[in-house]
């Protein structure tokens, strides 16, 4: 698998919105949008995995900041304590997500090996649905810490992870 920059005047941008409305089900151009947005976040870092001109996984994330819609949102459903400890000044795993025909072969573990590799921030935290029990385990796996949750956010239950960097 090569691993490539994940951005929106790459090829495989589209390809890898396309992969994520798979994924998460949902509005590829929707997504799309919020991938192009996040793109020009302060200390945004993203990456695609390809495979024979195949998006076969994504991930992205970048640093967490007051202003910022989902950070200002966990801000306020958050216990001071739980926020002041995890967001300020950390990064966000915003997404990652691996083709269905391809999960359990160590491709998430590698694309999500590339992005926090260059991270330099202290910490990183990531939201999960409180009921995706393979993805609470794989990031369990990859010595991420259930810091709260589950707790609502836009009507889904979610837990919120971190893991010092």
């Amino acid at each position: 698998m090569d691993l490539l920059p994940l951005a929106p005047e790459t090829p495989h941008f589209r390809a890898a919105t396309d992969l994520y409305g798979e994924v998460q089900g949902g509005d590829p151009g929707a997504s799309r949008d919020r991938f192009e947005r996040d793109a020009g976040r302060r200390d945004y870092r993203g990456f695609v995995g390809v495979e024979d001109g195949r998006v076969v996984g994504y991930v992205y994330g970048h640093a967490s900041q007051v202003g910022q819609p989902y950070h200002d949102q966990l801000r306020e459903t958050l216990p001071a304590d739980v926020y002041e400890q995890w967001l300020p000044g950390g990064f966000e795993l915003a997404e990652l997500g691996v083709a269905d025909d391809r999960r359990r072969e160590g491709l998430g573990s590698e694309l999500l090996g590339e992005l926090l590799g260059g991270v330099d921030r202290g910490r990183a935290v990531l939201t999960t649905a409180a009921d995706a029990t393979a993805a609470r385990a794989f990031y369990e796996h990859h010595d991420w810490t259930q810091v709260h949750g589950p707790f609502d956010v836009d009507d889904a239950e979610v837990t919120l992870y971190g893991r010092r960097l």
